[in-house]
């Protein structure tokens, strides 16, 4: 809820609404927007077809297992009307692998970025993506 809270102090006109299936990290949110938030999962969103203007995930999927990656990509790409964004955690060598198995403890989801964009293509996903890599 902190990165909503901060799109709220740029743009204080915005509608923001976030998800989360942690019910301690919406308890534990900014009191600010914590009615725009509620527990649930990336592969239903509880929101209408093109539905945001924008739409962002920042080091999200990555913790979803490979099963759930198609549906939880399509569900993304079917809420926004045109302008989304992904950032993903990922690894180009072996020895970024091993950090990102040793230091990201929730990571289910191991890609290279070629494998991130097969995700994306497979699922229809059309926004922008990144990566973060534990060097």
């Amino acid at each position: 809820g902190f990165l909503l809270y901060d799109f709220t102090k740029v743009n204080p006109k915005a509608k923001v609404f976030g998800i989360d299936v942690s019910e301690y990290a919406i308890e534990n949110s900014k009191e600010e927007i914590k009615d725009r938030l509620i527990v649930g999962s990336a592969i239903e969103l509880p929101w209408p077809d093109d539905y945001f203007d924008l739409v962002i995930s920042l080091n999200a999927f990555h913790n979803l297992h490979n099963y759930d990656l198609d549906p939880a990509l399509r569900e993304f790409e079917r809420v926004g009307k045109q302008y989304k964004y992904i950032c993903v955690e990922s690894y180009r060598t072996e020895e970024e692998k091993a950090n990102l198995l040793y230091w990201q403890v929730t990571c289910e989801a191991f890609c290279t970025p070629e494998e991130w964009g097969w995700w994306f293509k497979q699922s229809g996903y059309n926004g922008d993506y990144s990566f973060i890599y534990f060097e």
